[in-house]
């Protein structure tokens, strides 16, 4: 009985309600939220928690946003088995574990701006401690508006859409500019205006980063090999490799693993902004405007941004590119050529040898070279291209969901204690663009006498032929 009672109880905490659920809790038994938040040095203390809940964020999301998209393949049982097939379902733990936490962080963000600075430690009101707490609530609603088909803003709230979100972030990040100004807060209103669709203010947001940040610029999210948390991407397609867990799909090959062992106790950290997203917004917007010698222009910066871009070596030497029962082997030597789609030629060097020094871009990395963009004398095939960068470049980021248009839903958590969700908010959102079956996106055959490979469908295509420009 007494074992009943405690599972009840467990239960009980489970179903509390994603936004129902405060973020300031403190887990530690012997210290109090107001101990916390008074205590010396409170405001820069809060804000390497909020730092610590951004790592925590993604742990929650990425991996299985990347298996949501024709990026990654789950090849085992460790990880979600349902995305792959378009089964993205508002009771699935990773979508409600991604709702809880994208709750978390906006409200530990706005603790810190309404509560710890102005009560307990004013003299940072205006400093750059505000700033990020104003940047990281941004980034809260960011990450909302590209990824959910809609999410409460407040607890208990309604569910806010996409645009309200996007606007959200657009707010924040304007006032952490104004606060400190920073090159990774002119990147982030980019990327914000970007996604709402806002061309004039995305080209000079990203014009205004470019002028601002170094070349190289990139903002990263840490991890602590030691105190925690871990990396469970780094976990994903590098720790367990010899379990061939999380496969690419072989167009994509080159860049995996982005995230490996960097030695003792580092973690690998993830690109959270990088000053290829500016280049990006203005090739799309030059192509927007019919302007396809100014956007070739555009994309042959990026492919030299990008070539300048740091590797490194991996041991790969446990990664056997194993599929499934069905399709034991994957294409794994660099014999390989491979095409986007059987109308596509055939390129070599997208498959790599799997070795004791198998090298792949940390970064960014990309197969679009000089020469494809200047042979480009078509706008729709320029933007086919331009979302090839996109993919390469921000390979295991996260972003990839945004561009495809699929969104995950409101947590049933979330549904089954806010009277204000609808059948509509806990539906997730699948163009109807995206193939079907959804797998498609990942199939592909491959001749291991001729050693070439054909990918099912080039969704970089699709996106440039159905969807269309995101400022169009």
């Amino acid at each position: 009985m007494r074992k009943l009672a405690l599972i009840l109880l467990a239960i009980s905490f489970v179903y509390a309600g994603c936004d129902l659920i405060d973020g300031t809790n403190v887990v530690n038994p012997d210290l109090t939220l107001d101990e916390a938040v008074e205590s010396a040095d409170s405001g820069e203390r809060w804000l390497a928690g909020v730092e610590r809940r951004t790592a925590i964020v993604m742990n929650n999301f990425l991996t299985t946003a990347e298996l949501s998209t024709d990026n990654y393949v789950n090849r085992n049982t460790f990880f979600n088995q349902n995305v792959d097939d378009g089964v993205i379902r508002s009771i699935d733990t990773d979508i409600e574990n991604t709702n809880f936490q994208f709750a978390r962080l906006r409200n530990q963000a706005n603790f810190g701006i309404n509560t710890v600075i102005p009560e307990n430690d004013p003299q940072l009101a205006g400093t750059s401690v505000e700033a990020e707490l104003y940047f990281y609530l941004g980034y809260a609603h960011l990450l909302a508006a590209e990824n959910m088909t809609s999410l409460p803003a407040e607890p208990e709230g309604a569910p806010q859409s996409p645009a309200a979100h996007f606007d959200l972030a657009i707010d924040a990040f304007t006032q952490a500019n104004s606060i400190a100004p920073d090159p990774s807060y002119d990147l982030a209103l980019a990327r914000a205006h970007y996604g709402a669709g806002n061309q004039s203010l995305a080209v000079q947001a990203a014009n205004t980063a470019i002028a601002n940040a170094p070349a190289d610029f990139v903002r990263y999210i840490r991890f602590d090999g030691v105190n925690g948390p871990a990396s469970t991407i780094e976990a994903a397609v590098y720790n367990r490799q010899s379990f061939n867990d999380l496969q690419p799909l072989p167009r994509l090959d080159f860049l995996d693993p982005k995230y490996g062992d960097l030695g003792g106790t580092n973690v690998s950290p993830i690109p959270m902004l990088k000053v290829e997203e500016a280049h990006l917004i203005l090739a799309e917007a030059h192509l927007a405007d019919d302007n396809l010698a100014l956007a070739k222009g555009k994309m042959l910066d990026i492919v030299n941004l990008v070539g300048d871009r740091p590797t490194r070596e991996f041991n790969e030497t446990q990664e056997g590119r194993i599929g499934n029962p069905g399709f034991p082997q994957r294409p794994n030597t660099s014999d390989f050529v491979v095409r986007d789609d059987e109308n596509s030629p055939f390129r070599a060097g997208l498959v790599l040898d799997r070795t004791a020094a198998t090298v792949v871009p940390t970064i960014s990395g990309t197969s679009v070279t000089a020469a494809m963009v200047d042979a480009l004398t078509d706008e729709t095939e320029a933007l086919r291209v331009v979302y090839l960068l996109r993919q390469e470049i921000f390979f295991g980021e996260g972003r990839r969901m945004f561009d495809l248009g699929v969104r995950w839903p409101v947590s049933n958590v979330e549904a089954l204690n806010n009277p204000n969700v609808t059948d509509a908010d806990t539906q997730p959102v699948i163009p109807n663009y995206i193939p079907t079956p959804y797998f498609t996106m990942n199939a592909f055959e491959a001749d291991f006498d001729t050693f070439e490979v054909t990918i099912a469908i080039d969704m970089n295509r699709v996106i440039a032929t159905q969807r269309g420009n995101r400022f169009n």
